[in-house]
């Protein structure tokens, strides 16, 4: 009875864990390649944001595995950059197309989706779930293109509520 009793206050103190805010957010970015080493690749981009706020983001690109039949699992840290300091960190793993090359296939499109892990200033003990969809290959000496990749994405977090 005791150990019934322990089980559901735990269960009744997680469900009633303060929230800080709880919100959607959606964006839509653009990038273009930076520092690669062996087996890391770096993409460098800016977003948009739904609600008129602008971030800079570095993306890390690993392999999560050798490349088969012309795809390449890969896992993928996103840390996004606000003007007030603040940041949002997203992690996920993605299959891409890979060329027998051995690069990103230009012209590529794919989903991608994983979890909010982290944030820092008003996004502090961020949490929750994004997924995106995105293409490679542009061509950036078209008029209004600034990179090579889109991507529009869209997550879902709550925000923990300092002790």
């Amino acid at each position: 009875m005791k150990n019934t009793l322990l089980g559901l206050s735990l269960v009744a103190a997680a469900l009633c864990t303060p929230i800080a805010g709880a919100e959607e957010l959606s964006w839509r970015a653009t990038s273009v390649q930076g520092p690669r080493m062996p087996g890391l690749n770096t993409r460098l981009g800016v977003a948009m944001f739904a609600q008129g706020e602008t971030a800079t983001y570095v993306r890390r690109i690993t392999p999560a595995g050798p490349p088969e039949d012309g795809r390449l699992l890969i896992q993928v840290e996103s840390v996004y950059h606000f003007a007030d300091g603040s940041t949002l960190v997203m992690r996920g793993r993605e299959t891409i197309r890979w060329s027998p090359q051995g690069g990103h296939v230009s012209g590529d499109t794919w989903v991608g989706e994983g979890d909010v892990v982290a944030g820092s200033g008003r996004y502090a003990g961020a949490s929750g779930r994004f997924s995106f969809r995105a293409v490679t290959g542009l061509d950036t000496q078209t008029d209004g293109v600034l990179g090579d990749s889109f991507l529009a994405g869209k997550a879902d977090i709550a925000r923990s509520a300092a002790p």
